[in-house]
């Protein structure tokens, strides 16, 4: 699911809660994934809406922390991705808002990879993209 051949350098790469719980918890493929993509100056983004579902605090904040550092823009959702995100649930027939915004989000500025623990689903809604934008979706 997703476009099957990731473009040869992205303008971006977006970072769903999979991804950033993968580099909190030391992912060796996560972390290697965005040192390559970085060789390129590859800008790594996460919509803000994915920073609620990983911001627990507790135990876990030191780690999650650090590896936010990996972000080098946190992108707030607009109602114009806000609105294309509604539109990749009803195409696609899925239910969650956020991974639809992080797609979303992936759609409005191509060409894009986006690391996700989702691949399945974050796929199924970039399918859903009428327009068929350059994104790749890579798991961890």
């Amino acid at each position: 699911m997703g476009r099957s051949q990731a473009p040869d350098v992205p303008d971006r790469l977006i970072l769903d809660a999979g991804a950033l719980i993968a580099l909190a918890r030391g992912d060796v493929h996560a972390r290697a994934f965005i040192e390559r993509i970085l060789v390129d100056e590859v800008l790594v983004e996460m919509p803000t809406p994915v920073l609620a579902q990983v911001h627990r605090g507790g135990h876990d904040r030191a780690r999650t922390d650090r590896a936010l550092r990996w972000i080098e823009r946190f992108v707030p959702t607009s109602e114009h991705v806000a609105r294309a995100a509604g539109e990749l649930l009803a195409r696609s027939g899925l239910s969650d808002a956020i991974d639809a915004i992080v797609a979303a989000e992936a759609l409005a500025g191509t060409p894009a990879v986006v690391l996700t623990s989702d691949r399945k689903d974050i796929g199924r809604l970039v399918d859903a993209d009428e327009a068929g934008r350059d994104v790749y979706v890579e798991a961890v």
